[in-house]
């Protein structure tokens, strides 16, 4: 395994990043995941890490400020730990004022990039962010969509303020012309057709581990596996009150969920890389 380097989970909020970073971690505690304890080692957008890290109050700072020192927070991570770094990231892969990316290649060992189908993610959206499903949608196609706005410009919540493009941008910045080895798998693949998806990723990665420590780590992450820890014991995550992390787990659940004028819109705006990775109706 590489060492001070950091692997990046990302993806469009909704994609199925949690369920990598239970099996991931699954994976990494002899096939048992406790969904309130995970090993990985945060998101890209924490507050926490950058304040440690910098010794600044992040409160203080303008979000592009913020945004700018990132790569550097995340440089010297990775020099102070001798493991591997899974961090989890939704932000869009773009560059800060200073026209340098936010994402620092050279501590990078590798991408994972998670993508699912926008028809399917929208009712997602709109069952975790506790918003009409036209707002989700609406969040898809505008390419100025962030999430965990703060007001001012000033850091107040936990994480930082998250670019992340409409959809079709997200996708592109992550995995056209990356300085760094982009591994992308489709949520529908994890849930369809886990067993071949999840082995050939850990091939990529050179993650080595006999089948049945991987079918395991694949039944202690099924969806109703995590969705039955949320209930029980809660997510420590989720912070939308009354909202549930874990919906459906379901694809092709949009046919119920969307107008045939939401669908329009999504395929309209996004069928090139919708038509990539054979997500048209």
């Amino acid at each position: 395994m590489q060492h001070h380097k950091i692997m990046w989970l990302a993806s469009y909020p909704k994609s199925g990043n949690t369920w990598m970073r239970a099996f991931l971690s699954a994976l990494l505690g002899d096939g048992a995941v406790d969904l309130n304890n995970m090993k990985s080692d945060g998101i890209f957008s924490s507050r926490a890490i950058f304040d440690s890290i910098t010794d600044l109050d992040s409160r203080y700072l303008y979000d592009e400020e913020a945004k700018s020192m990132l790569a550097n927070v995340y440089r010297q991570l990775a020099k102070s730990r001798a493991q591997l770094n899974i961090i989890k990231v939704h932000d869009a892969y773009e560059n800060d004022i200073y026209n340098k990316p936010i994402i620092p290649a050279d501590v990078t060992f590798c991408a994972i990039y998670i993508i699912r189908n926008p028809l399917d993610i929208a009712g997602s959206l709109s069952g975790h962010m506790k918003m009409p499903i036209q707002d989700a949608v609406d969040m898809l196609l505008n390419p100025d969509s962030s999430i965990a706005q703060q007001p001012n410009n000033r850091n107040k919540s936990n994480q930082f303020r998250q670019h992340l493009s409409d959809w079709s941008g997200h996708v592109e910045g992550w995995t056209n012309n990356i300085p760094f080895p982009v591994y992308v798998v489709r949520y529908e693949d994890m849930l369809n057709n886990s067993m071949p998806t999840f082995s050939e990723l850990l091939h990529k990665i050179d993650w080595n581990y006999p089948k049945e420590t991987i079918m395991q780590a694949i039944a202690a992450t099924n969806f109703e596996a995590l969705r039955n820890q949320e209930e029980t014991r809660g997510f420590a995550e989720m912070d939308i009150p009354g909202a549930r992390f874990f919906r459906a787990g379901k694809t092709g659940n949009w046919k119920n969920e969307l107008t045939s004028a939401q669908i329009t819109a999504i395929t309209t705006k996004h069928w090139r890389v919708m038509e990539q990775y054979n997500y048209l109706p």
